[in-house]
């Protein structure tokens, strides 16, 4: 950039130019800043050296046309990217000598690769005021003009070799320059038509025929401003080609022109270069718009507008809409050249089949084309409006987000039937993908501003203290009013204090706080920073506080933002510790209740034991007495004596069914695994008697093994299947026995066809001593149930019944898959 600075100084000193451009930069270089506007947005390549050809600098077309970096460039020797062994080389520069710096050709250029390639050459010498003379050169890339220029020599050259065959001759030269895609024609040196190819016949609106013999500049007056780049004699004479780019406003057209002169005529070739001139004047027209998208002070409807009204200049007749699509219905978002009216019949219209062609594009999310509105049926509903407005043709597509959402639609109208050319469809594509870069990046924005506010507001409704630590410049941004209310300090105590807050921690905390929090933000696959510690407030008293937040990081990772809150949880640490001296009273009497169960198993065991001493005295005694007295007593004492043994027996059934009450529990370590099936049937085998007695039949279906204490089990199935026999009157006692896994725990149930429980007493057969029926009806001492309920409660799972009277019952049990977490 030091060199374009530099050469800004110089001013063109002399009025003759060799080529068109430098006809614009005479008219259009009137300062510095323009000249530097013009070399360094030129297409052109531009390169400005000393007398020794030694560069001192050159523009960025220059750059890419021979490969260079600018440094790369400037170091060079002339014979480095120009061929100087080249015959045409040393006659320019004697040119050049002779017209004092001035000359224009055609060199051999060398790219950085090695890669030869034709150049057109203009330069001339600049001065500033103090003399000083540097070389100013144009260069442009001249490769597929010399393509073609050799592919007209070949067929003129195979045109002279067939000479001798003209009719033939004239024939086959036709049909091939017939066949060249571009325009052709051939005139004498007075500028009479000699040959005008197809294409030019398209291009230009004349054909052949009508042209043949006539002046070209009396039937193309407009192409007078060729007369500018062409003279014959000086052509001929040095007989060398000429290359031009010229606007033809009657055609508008850009055309490439490429002279060809022999020692009787011109042979002109001419491209239409209008895309690739367009093109370029989109795509400044896209920097502009995005420019102009990026700036905040400027509005979504601005830059539309803008964007809307260049379009509509680079097409006649053009007419631009674009609308926003909010709830399945399409607003105006800019429209710079329909009416008022137009505009607000269609505001708020929805979207849907035959809606027009924004609305149907928007629903079906596609293109739609309305060459002609009048006989097109989605516009149906519209006509009348079309007709008001004056416009017969529609296009419209829809803009779709990257979620695949609608956001509105494009369209452009014309007032005349019509349907789009390959250049408009061009236009029509492009400026969809602009207006979806813009339209997202616009909304996104509104959203981003739309949270900021709903951060703002989180801020002041929370207690908390909102936080933002910049790790990179370690700035920290502290948002709603929990610094104050929560801490008591103000804005004007943090300002300025880098160490506020680390310096407040307290001492006992802030080596392991640091630690902790640099081991998250240096470990890539963490995304969350959290701690508990004391926190010093500003009336001298420490606070428990919660530190959460989480971390941003850059694309490799590095941990570059930490965003978190922070709460005050003294209150909590309170009840913490609270809870804490009451856990370890809990503990402390739940010890002391372990020790008194203890003392109380062996109270209820030795008392067990010790009690049946006596009984079994009683029954002994009582027996002996009957058997020695026997013929002595009558009816009625030995009624007495059943009744004493009797409940003898009962009291001693009574003791023993307590002991093993008291022993359930007690064994708390005999856990084994268990095969329930095998269980079962060592419980069949107890009641072997009894169920042959009763014919009773039981069915075991494969069940589940477990876990636990195997005499407990054992004893719980033996109290189930012996109720299941004794409270039954069926002719036919049968009894079903299933289990079941579980996702924790294991399912099981005896059920029976016997005489059935009231629902009323669900919940009393499990409680100790409650029978439901009278000693002479069924033998028991209301202890059976009740041991089962709490071996089921020292192996994790509950027991319950289903029953109704007379239809048998069902008893269920479950066990946890954890027994041992229970006992």
């Amino acid at each position: 950039m030091a060199g374009i600075q530099n050469l800004t100084k110089f001013s063109f000193t002399y009025a003759t130019h060799a080529s068109y451009e430098y006809n614009i930069l005479k008219r259009q270089m009137v300062s510095s800043s323009v000249f530097k506007t013009f070399y360094e947005t030129s297409d052109n390549a531009l390169v400005f050296t000393d007398k020794e050809g030694k560069i001192i600098t050159a523009n960025q077309a220059a750059l890419n046309m021979f490969g260079y970096s600018k440094e790369e460039l400037i170091s060079l020797e002339r014979k480095t990217y120009l061929d100087t062994n080249d015959p045409e080389y040393q006659r320019l520069l004697q040119e050049r000598a002779v017209n004092k710096g001035r000359l224009t050709g055609v060199l051999k250029g060398i790219r950085k690769n090695g890669n030869c390639f034709p150049i057109q050459v203009s330069s001339m010498l600049i001065q500033n005021d103090d003399g000083e003379e540097v070389l100013g050169t144009m260069i442009f890339d001249i490769s597929d003009q010399k393509n073609q220029e050799n592919t007209l020599i070949q067929l003129f050259e195979e045109t002279k070799k067939l000479h001798h065959y003209e009719d033939e001759s004239r024939i086959l030269l036709d049909n091939v320059l017939d066949s060249i895609t571009d325009g052709f024609f051939i005139v004498d040196k007075n500028w009479n038509i000699l040959f005008w190819n197809k294409t030019a016949e398209k291009v230009l609106g004349k054909s052949e025929k009508e042209l043949i013999g006539k002046n070209l500049w009396v039937e193309f007056p407009e192409f007078t401003s060729l007369q500018e780049h062409i003279n014959y004699e000086a052509v001929v004479g040095k007989n060398t080609s000429i290359r031009f780019r010229e606007y033809f406003p009657s055609y508008n057209v850009w055309a490439d022109v490429s002279v060809y002169p022999t020692e009787k005529n011109f042979s002109v070739y001419f491209k239409d270069v209008t895309e690739i001139s367009n093109l370029r004047t989109f795509e400044k027209l896209e920097r502009d718009v995005l420019e102009m998208n990026a700036r905040p002070e400027n509005s979504i409807e601005d830059t539309l507008s803008f964007y809307l009204q260049e379009l509509e200049k680079l097409h006649e007749g053009m007419i631009c809409s674009v609308l926003r699509l909010v709830d399945k219905k399409l607003y105006n978002w800019s429209s710079p050249n329909l009416s008022k009216e137009y505009i607000q019949a269609v505001e708020g219209g929805e979207i849907g089949p035959n809606k027009g062609s924004c609305g149907t594009a928007a629903f079906l999310k596609e293109k739609v084309v309305a060459v002609d509105i009048e006989n097109d049926n989605r516009w149906v509903d519209f006509r009348e409006l079309s007709k008001r407005e004056g416009v017969k043709a529609c296009w419209s597509l829809p803009i779709i987000d990257v979620n695949n959402e609608v956001l509105g639609t494009f369209a452009i109208y014309y007032r005349v039937v019509k349907a789009p050319t390959a250049e408009e469809e061009n236009t029509l594509e492009r400026a969809k993908s602009l207006l979806t870069i813009i339209l997202e990046n616009r909304i996104s924005l509104d959203t981003i501003r739309s949270n900021n506010l709903k951060y703002d507001m989180v801020s002041l409704a929370t207690n908390d203290l909102i936080w933002d630590w910049h790790i990179e410049t370690d700035e920290v941004i502290r948002t709603g009013q929990g610094l104050k209310t929560l801490f008591g300090y103000e804005e004007e105590d943090v300002n300025g204090d880098t160490d506020f807050w680390n310096s407040r921690i307290h001492p006992d905390d802030l080596k392991r706080v640091l630690a902790r929090q640099n081991t998250v933000i240096n470990n890539a696959d963490t995304v969350y920073w959290e701690d508990e510690y004391r926190f010093l407030k500003k009336d001298g008293r420490y606070a428990y506080v919660f530190d959460k937040g989480y971390v941003i990081r850059d694309k490799e990772g590095n941990g570059i933002r930490l965003i978190g809150a922070t709460r005050d949880i003294s209150d909590r640490k309170e009840t913490e510790a609270l809870l804490l001296e009451l856990n370890t009273k809990l503990k402390q009497r739940a010890d002391e209740l372990a020790s008194s169960n203890i003392e109380l198993e062996r109270f209820a065991y030795i008392a067990s034991h010790d009690m049946q001493e006596p009984l079994r005295m009683i029954t002994s005694f009582l027996q002996l007495f009957k058997k020695k007295y026997e013929n002595q007593l009558d009816e009625t004492a030995e009624q007495y004596i059943h009744f004493a043994v009797d409940g003898a027996e009962r009291m001693k059934k009574l003791i023993m069914d307590l002991l093993e009450y008291s022993r359930v529990g007690s064994n708390k370590d005999n856990l084994t695994e268990i095969d329930t099936n095998s269980l079962l049937q060592e419980v069949k085998n107890v009641f072997f008697n009894r169920i042959e007695e009763l014919k009773a039949v039981i069915n075991i279906s494969p069940l589940p093994p477990i876990k636990g204490n195997k005499t407990q089990l054992f004893q719980l199935f033996q109290n189930l299947v012996g109720n299941a026999l004794k409270y039954n009157n069926a002719s036919v006692p049968q009894i079903d026995i299933s289990g079941k896994e579980e996702n924790d725990h294991y399912t099981f149930s005896v059920q029976d066809n016997g005489i059935g429980i009231k629902p009323v007493f669900f919940e009393k057969i499990f409680i100790l001593f409650q029978r439901l029926h009278h000693k002479n009806e069924y033998s028991g001492t209301g202890i059976g149930l009740a041991i089962c309920k709490k071996i089921v409660d020292r192996h994790g799972g509950k027991i319950w019944v289903e029953s109704e009277p007379g239809k048998g019952s069902c008893f269920y049990f479950t066990i946890s898959k954890k027994p041992e977490e229970f006992r």
